[in-house]
């Protein structure tokens, strides 16, 4: 599909995915994962207003939702939200972390989610890998489109279950033939595939391939909840980031 050219240093997802996003709901509102009513808040997709280009940028899974929550009526068809905000404001407490990250690299940052459905449980795309891949599919086509759109100089991947679509565990789901994206990720060269390593020994992480050049993609755990990284395992998060975009500016 043809889109509209977008702002040099962001991308507005608002003009230019909201009617595709709303088009997937539309094809599945009939399935099952919309039907029970416990679980109303999953019709209402949630994506960044803008992502910016060319920043670090970080990998969620999946926008969570509590039940006691109540979606605003302006997010009743499909929510956008800002981030990040201005610099003094404090966010919610999930982006609290990448913005340390960021403020302590000196970089600009953006971030989104693969999925745009609400739910806290993840085990629901993790289900749904298995039962109903084109509803993920659709949405992986629009977030790896915004992923080569923005041109990042870093990704931080900060969810275990999201590295799986990027391309790690691949033996878990076949060699990834049944997922839509599945980036090589060899740790060391593989001479039964044939596959030479794509982990770059001198930054300490993988390099994975957008518009024919290779950028710099660290798996991380979560930054914030109860399963968030100990205080040593975050400064060495911060000090690689930084490593690697002060690297990468010399280039």
């Amino acid at each position: 599909m043809t889109k509209p050219p977008e702002n040099m240093n962001e991308i507005d997802i608002r003009e230019i995915y909201e009617k595709d996003v709303l088009a997937i709901w539309k094809k599945f509102e009939n399935h099952k994962v919309f039907s029970n009513p416990d679980f109303e808040y999953r019709k209402h997709p949630l994506l960044p207003e803008i992502v910016h280009k060319e920043s670090l940028m970080f990998i969620g899974m999946n926008p969570s939702f509590r039940k006691s929550s109540v979606i605003p009526e302006n997010e009743k068809n499909i929510g956008f939200y800002q981030i990040p905000k201005e610099e003094n404001s404090k966010d919610i407490p999930y982006f609290e972390k990448m913005k340390e990250v960021a403020e302590y690299c000196n970089a600009k940052w953006t971030h989104l989610d693969l999925f745009f459905i609400r739910e806290t449980k993840q085990e629901l795309i993790e289900n749904l890998s298995y039962t109903n891949l084109e509803f993920l599919n659709l949405q992986l086509e629009i977030s790896f489109e915004i992923i080569e759109r923005a041109k990042p100089k870093l990704i931080i991947v900060s969810n275990a279950l999201a590295s799986e679509f990027f391309g790690k565990m691949k033996t878990k789901h076949n060699s990834f033939k049944k997922i839509w994206k599945g980036f090589d990720l060899f740790f060391e060269d593989n001479d039964v595939l044939g596959k030479k390593s794509t982990f770059n020994s001198e930054i300490g992480t993988y390099e994975i391939e957008l518009n024919n050049e290779k950028v710099p993609i660290i798996f991380s755990g979560m930054l914030s909840g109860q399963r968030a990284l100990d205080i040593g395992s975050l400064e060495r998060l911060k000090w690689q980031s930084k490593m690697i975009l002060e690297s990468r500016a010399k280039k």
